[in-house]
């Protein structure tokens, strides 16, 4: 092929591949058929997705090359093109526009004079005409990948959405469970300040209001972190805590639930505290976590109920130990898994889960000692001040 159809060739595939629309691809093969290939007259013809070829771009024929043709009649195109301008054109020339067995549109020229174009001409032809159907092949891949990419986009946003709804709807349930554990004592609260104003004992009824007022509080904290959570905002501000605190908080919320429980046994709370170093932490958090052991023992029928502090690898514990039935190997190896309960239709299986994630976020470590007749113990291990970098804000 001689120099100067190369270089047409060369440009063509320059110019086509920067083309961003099946149309421009289209105009810019009329143009390079016109100048190189047929300077009578060209009719690049393009299929729709009805199944018909249209005129799509035309160099020298004018409005009556608009021809259209049912790609079942494809081979007819150049006729029908040649006969809409009666004798002037001589002779007529139809490539199709095909890459990768997909039929994109067809290439019609038209000669004035008898003779058809040289060999070399019909060659560079067809050169064109490939490069141009391997053009719109690229662009209709890439079209493809662009829904495909948009419809993926739009399934992970919705993905997204429906995730966070779950998570959402977890945390509702876990908050529920952690509401129910924290205010359940208030009804008893309530029963002994009314007793107290009967008797005339306003000092009593005062400090059970004192106590009433704790336990809203940590009702509030604990519903102001299902907020937080709904609006993605930061966690709650941490400080700097006492851990022996949250325990006698904690323990006075599990005695009035012992008190309050339809049942009539009896439940001790027992404190052992040791006075370890203050850690950072949330300490509503840290108060429903132990509220959660505390109702969870009651609830497993345990007698006595120890909550034990102290300091040991570079931290400080606080653990929650109970004489009740223990745990077999199969349910303490599942646990902390959401949604495992053996309350039954009691139980939402989201308290301890959501206790593994508390101390996970607060950088620490809750571990379980049970056996099947031995009680439960878990143990809550947090970094000391300064002692570690706080993953927590």
């Amino acid at each position: 092929m001689p120099e100067r159809a190369i270089d047409a060739l060369v440009s063509f595939a320059r110019v086509v591949s920067d083309a961003n629309r099946s149309e421009h691809v289209l105009s810019l093969l009329a143009d390079a058929m016109f100048a190189n290939v047929c300077p009578d007259g060209i009719g690049v013809y393009a299929l729709d997705a009805s199944g018909r070829l249209s005129l799509a771009a035309e160099r020298g024929l004018g409005p009556a090359a608009a021809v259209e043709v049912d790609v079942d009649d494809m081979g007819r195109l150049g006729e029908k093109v040649h006969a809409a301008f009666g004798d002037r054109f001589a002779v007529h020339i139809a490539r199709p526009l095909v890459a990768g067995g997909n039929l994109f549109g067809a290439v019609v020229m038209l000669c004035e004079a008898t003779k058809e174009p040289t060999e070399m001409r019909m060659q560079l032809a067809d050169g064109l005409v490939d490069l141009a159907a391997i053009a719109l092949a690229t662009q209709t891949h890439v079209e493809q990948l662009e829904r495909q990419f948009k419809a993926l986009k739009e399934q992970q946003d919705m993905l997204a959405r429906t995730e966070k709804l779950r998570a959402l709807g977890q945390m509702a349930a876990g908050i529920s469970h952690d509401l129910k554990n924290i205010l359940n004592p208030i009804s008893l609260h309530i029963q002994v300040v009314t007793r107290s104003l009967d008797r005339g004992n306003i000092d009593d009824a005062k400090e059970s209001a004192v106590e009433m007022k704790q336990v809203v509080q940590r009702g509030v904290q604990t519903l102001e972190r299902l907020r937080d959570f709904s609006r993605q905002e930061k966690e709650a501000k941490t400080e700097l805590v006492e851990l022996d605190v949250l325990a006698r908080e904690a323990a006075a919320i599990g005695k009035s639930r012992s008190g309050s429980s339809e049942s009539k046994r009896v439940v001790r709370v027992v404190e052992d505290l040791h006075a370890p170093a203050p850690v950072i932490a949330v300490s509503s958090e840290i108060v429903t976590a132990l509220v959660n052991l505390v109702v969870n023992a009651i609830d497993a029928g345990a007698s006595t109920i120890t909550l034990r502090s102290g300091e040991e690898d570079g931290g400080s514990w606080i653990a929650v130990g109970d004489d009740g039935p223990g745990m077999p190997p199969d349910v303490a190896k599942r646990v902390f898994e959401p949604f495992f309960t053996t309350k039954g239709a009691e139980g939402t299986g989201l308290g301890l889960a959501m206790l593994y994630a508390t101390m996970q976020r607060h950088g620490g470590k809750v571990t379980l000692e049970t056996a099947e007749g031995k009680g439960t113990t878990f143990r809550l291990w947090f970094a000391s001040r300064g002692s570690a970098t706080h993953p927590l804000p």
